[in-house]
């Protein structure tokens, strides 16, 4: 698991409801309310959102409170008990103005650190979204052969600005086989690539590579990271596979005076 965290600051749409029934204030599922035992009905509603999740209910979308009351038969301050918990636990996103989503934590451990890192920003409540600086097919024989294709072949390159809130996070560069140009059509903004990429070319990364270095910033770079040059961080050279074959070749510079990274293991 990853969570980030800033240094120095205080910081809809509805899926399938599959189950049915409410939950009283014993526990399971019960054919009417019970408005007893507040605290022992968000911790049921809690733990009946967990069940499913796992089942994968809400891998598409996850209901909003109106319809969680509804579902449940308990009040919105209940739904809202049961939901807070299972935000902080990284479960399900918090972001203000849009409908929350199921986080794949074994998705993030698939993609790597770089993606655990934005997932990580989005679930901590920050809202996570992006300025595309160049979205084009172009040639690049030294990625190319990172990449196990010839020098002439068009690669799809997208440069972007990634930010947490307002605050720049990271500069991003990333260059894919021919066979993900799909995601130029694709706003990108609030949307990850490797979403995109399943979503538009149906290309899913099943392995990678990833080397971190510690550098500290130019004077370029640290303009565009709003940061003091000299100031540390961290650069991210990626190598992107579905099976034995390479798609993604990824460089992402990370700035690292306003951000701290934990990362668990089981």
């Amino acid at each position: 698991m990853v969570s980030v965290a800033a240094k120095d600051e205080g910081f809809g749409q509805t899926g399938a409801m599959a189950s049915s029934g409410h939950i009283d204030s014993t526990g399971g599922n019960t054919g009417g309310s019970n408005n007893s035992g507040h605290r022992t009905l968000w911790a049921k509603v809690k733990a009946d959102l967990e069940q499913r999740i796992k089942r994968g209910e809400f891998d598409n979308t996850f209901p909003g409170e109106l319809e969680l009351t509804k579902h449940y038969d308990v009040s919105r301050s209940t739904i809202r008990a049961a939901l807070t918990p299972l935000r902080q636990e990284g479960l399900v996103t918090a972001q203000p103005g849009r409908p929350s989503e199921v986080v794949h934590v074994a998705r993030e451990r698939r993609f790597g650190p770089v993606y655990s890192l934005f997932a990580a920003v989005q679930k901590s409540g920050m809202t996570q979204r992006s300025t595309i600086d160049v979205a084009e097919l172009r040639k690049d024989p030294e990625v190319a052969k990172r990449l196990g294709v010839g020098p002439d072949a068009d690669l799809v390159y997208l440069a972007r600005m990634r930010y947490a809130d307002d605050e720049p996070l990271a500069i991003d560069r990333v260059w894919l086989t021919h066979e993900a140009r799909g995601v130029l059509e694709q706003n990108l903004t609030h949307t990850a690539l490797y979403d995109a990429l399943q979503r538009c070319c149906n290309l899913t990364l099943t392995a990678g590579e990833e080397t971190v270095h510690s550098i500290n910033l130019t004077a370029e770079q640290a303009s565009r990271l709003h940061s003091e040059p000299g100031s540390a961080a961290f650069f991210i050279e990626r190598l992107g596979k579905i099976d034995d074959r390479a798609l993604e070749w990824r460089e992402t510079l990370i700035r690292g005076d306003r951000f701290t990274v934990t990362t668990t293991y089981p």
